[in-house]
């Protein structure tokens, strides 16, 4: 099956998960903002820590999670994002915040810096990879 000339009904016969064909691309943003946004409500109702781990690509998710979280005034303090990437020097060492290319500062840029500060959780509550602290975040994984 080539992806490039594939129908959505065929893509969705042939799909071993479950999947859902949208008509725009911004559709599907909006609706992982709001699948995001429900899993924590849902999980701020049982008094349970909401644990996601955040790609920086798809990013065009979260202007919309941002605006839902704030309209809705929906508290990010039992939350844990854990960022998937972060680029390395040739040194082995993350890139510098300032880098164009950091996923960092890009998470800080669409995301972080757009909640309302009474809402957002923690920056300790805000993970991304670093070299050397592997066996902290799996410990990480473990407790939560």
């Amino acid at each position: 099956m080539n992806t490039y000339t594939c129908t959505p009904e065929k893509w969705l016969e042939n799909a071993k998960i479950p999947m859902r064909v949208m008509e725009k691309e911004a559709e599907m943003y909006d609706e992982m903002a709001r699948l995001m946004a429900d899993t924590i409500i849902e999980n701020n109702k049982k008094g349970e820590k909401t644990v996601i781990i955040c790609p920086v690509g798809p990013i065009m998710q979260y202007p919309p999670f941002a605006e839902i979280i704030n309209k809705e005034r929906i508290n990010l303090k039992n939350c844990w994002f854990i960022n998937m990437d972060e680029y390395l020097t040739d040194n082995d060492e993350t890139i510098e915040y300032e880098s164009i290319l950091s996923f960092h500062q890009i998470m800080d840029n669409l995301l972080y810096s757009k909640i309302d500060k009474d809402l957002i959780m923690p920056e300790s509550q805000r993970l991304f990879p670093q070299p050397g602290k592997e066996a902290e975040i799996d410990a990480l994984f473990e407790t939560l």
